[in-house]
């Protein structure tokens, strides 16, 4: 019987042990760890709104606009802030519209395509042009 109590002792102060590290790591990942009031609200949605701000008063209130804009890994997300900036005007990526929007907020195009007409530059990356509509 006291080797029996020894070792449920024994298990006893293991288990109370680990329980005591367990909670000594959790309260460093507390302490150490980012406090959620340190974190600023960035709403992508809203720079882009202001971005595309100016450039809104231009364009027709409904109907489909043309789109072109950088390539690379920020080329379908940069359409997508496009769209959402933009509605409830349809943006389609293609430069086949009679009014087409460029979206460039990293590095203005080198090259353009050639039916298009540079109507005005809103700064910012955002660019509007004169096209012709093919069907």
């Amino acid at each position: 019987m006291l080797a029996s109590s020894a070792h449920s002792t024994r298990t006893a102060a293991s288990l109370a042990f680990l329980i005591l590290l367990s909670l000594l790591s959790s309260a460093r990942m507390i302490f150490t760890g980012p406090k959620p009031w340190h974190f600023e609200v960035d709403s992508i949605g809203a720079r882009s709104d202001k971005r595309f701000a100016t450039v809104k008063s231009h364009l027709p209130t409904n109907g489909i606009i043309g789109y072109i804009g950088e390539t690379g890994d920020s080329a379908l997300p940069d359409y997508y802030l496009t769209q959402y900036a933009l509605a409830p005007l349809v943006v389609d990526r293609s430069a086949h519209h009679s009014v087409v929007i460029g979206n460039f907020p990293h590095t203005l195009p080198s090259e353009i395509p050639s039916d298009l007409k540079l109507v005005q530059d809103f700064g910012n990356g955002v660019l509007l042009f004169a096209g012709k509509e093919t069907k």
